[in-house]
């Protein structure tokens, strides 16, 4: 198996798992504030809608510009992943890897979500701003730096996944010498 066969399955398996997100988490949330301003409302979840199943065709059908933009299969020693021959170093990178596009798949449905509601609140004149989740929406700062911050820290995984593998293996082995 070639590092990119690898990385074009993992792509697929978590665009599934974010397939399960957005229809089981995200579209019923999304239902739920159709009550005021309906056709905005329409209008911003049919956008939401569309870059969610944008984001799940490129991550199950056409998973390789996503390998090339982030560069997942560069910085490995071969081309072959061998089960038999895997180095703690390649395995590492993986685990990085995997760590990072999970942070991203599990965190992007809800910021884009929450963004949608913001959007509409933004829309909506602030007299009118009644409602114990719309205020709680405007003002959960934490549950925003949360979703920004493990957006940005899964890219930044992603992006430097073999520093960062070639970090943890100078540590590890500083720690062995001592």
């Amino acid at each position: 198996m070639t590092k990119k066969d690898f990385f074009r399955t993992v792509l697929r398996i978590l665009g599934l798992y974010f397939l399960a997100m957005v229809v089981f988490n995200y579209l019923p949330s999304i239902v739920v504030f159709f009550h005021s301003l309906p056709v905005l409302s329409l209008i911003l979840a049919i956008v939401v809608v569309s870059l969610f199943a944008y984001i799940f065709m490129l991550l199950i059908f056409k998973p390789d510009p996503i390998i090339k933009i982030l560069k997942l299969d560069k910085g490995f020693d071969d081309d072959v992943l061998s089960v038999r021959h895997i180095e703690f170093v390649n395995l590492l990178k993986i685990a990085i890897i995997a760590t990072g596009l999970f942070l991203i798949i599990s965190h992007l449905p809800t910021f884009l979500t929450h963004l949608l509601f913001l959007l509409k609140l933004v829309v909506k004149n602030r007299s009118e701003i009644t409602d114990q989740v719309e205020s709680t929406l405007l003002t959960d700062y934490v549950s925003w730096g949360i979703k920004i911050l493990s957006l940005m820290v899964g890219y930044l995984m992603i992006t430097n996944y073999s520093a960062i593998a070639r970090f943890i293996i100078k540590k590890d082995s500083e720690k062995t010498v001592r």
